[in-house]
Order: C-alpha cells, then structure tokens, then sequence
C-alpha cells in the first residue's frame, strides 16, 4: 500500500510528492541538529524505497542554499523563505528528503528524534544519502 503526501512552500511555488509504503505514524522523523535546520525547526523523512518529485513553478524564486561541504542544495523558496526539501544529486542520481512542515498532511506524523550527523566527509554523506534518502526528481517548469 502506497501512501501519497503533497505539500508546498507557504506561497506555493515549490511543490513536493512524496509517495512511500511507510504509514505516516510509522515514519522515523528526524530531527538534524545542524545549526541550519535548527533555526528551520527542520523535521525530515525519507524512504529509500519511495519517491520524491520536487516542483518548481517559478526557477528564478528557487533558493538552493549550501554550506560546510557544499554538496546539497537546501532547497528554500525566496518568495516565502520556507525550506521544502535537502537534494543531493550526483551524476543522474539524486536523492532527497522532504521537511514533514511543508506537507498537508504533517499532522499525522510523529514528533521528531534528533540526529547528529557532524563530522562526515563528502563520500559518507552521500552514502549515507543513497541508503537512507529517497531518490528523487526535480522538475523545473518552463525549462
């Protein structure tokens, strides 16, 4: 049974699908202690098994903010300011989560754990990423 989420920034222009077999209630929702997705009160969560599609109505009011390594795209839109989604993509492959706040539904999930993640090189953050987030698409409209 596949569950399907959809959310968006505040103003609309960044969209998120989330489809996962995970029941909302039964979703590890974490909490990354990253000084960035603190002051975003950020609650994530991924399925390596699902799907993100991640949709950009307006490119120019897309915000793909980087720090530390500089290898994902915190995805914010500058209309609104709010944080949808981290993606990471090497290559053709691309792997994302999606921020629990942004979606309709984000009533039904847990509260969050937190997570500590200081300390890993680039390689062990995109393994970590290919293990754990879900892969993911982007689809930027009028390109």
């Amino acid at each position: 049974l596949m569950h399907h989420f959809h959310g968006s920034c505040h103003c609309g222009n960044l969209e998120v699908d989330y489809s996962t077999a995970i029941a909302p209630a039964d979703s590890a929702v974490r909490a990354c202690q990253c000084s960035f997705c603190r002051k975003h009160d950020a609650r994530a969560i991924s399925d390596p098994d699902g799907t993100i599609e991640i949709i950009v109505n307006q490119p120019d009011l897309l915000e793909r903010y980087r720090f530390e390594l500089g290898v994902t795209d915190y995805l914010l839109c500058r209309k609104c300011g709010v944080y949808v989604s981290a993606y990471s993509q090497r290559d053709s492959e691309a792997y994302a989560n999606v921020m629990v706040n942004v979606l309709d539904a984000r009533a039904q999930f847990p509260a969050p754990g937190p997570v500590h993640l200081d300390g890993e090189d680039e390689l062990g953050k995109w393994q970590r990423r290919a293990k754990n987030w879900t892969p993911a698409t982007m689809r930027i409209l009028g390109q």
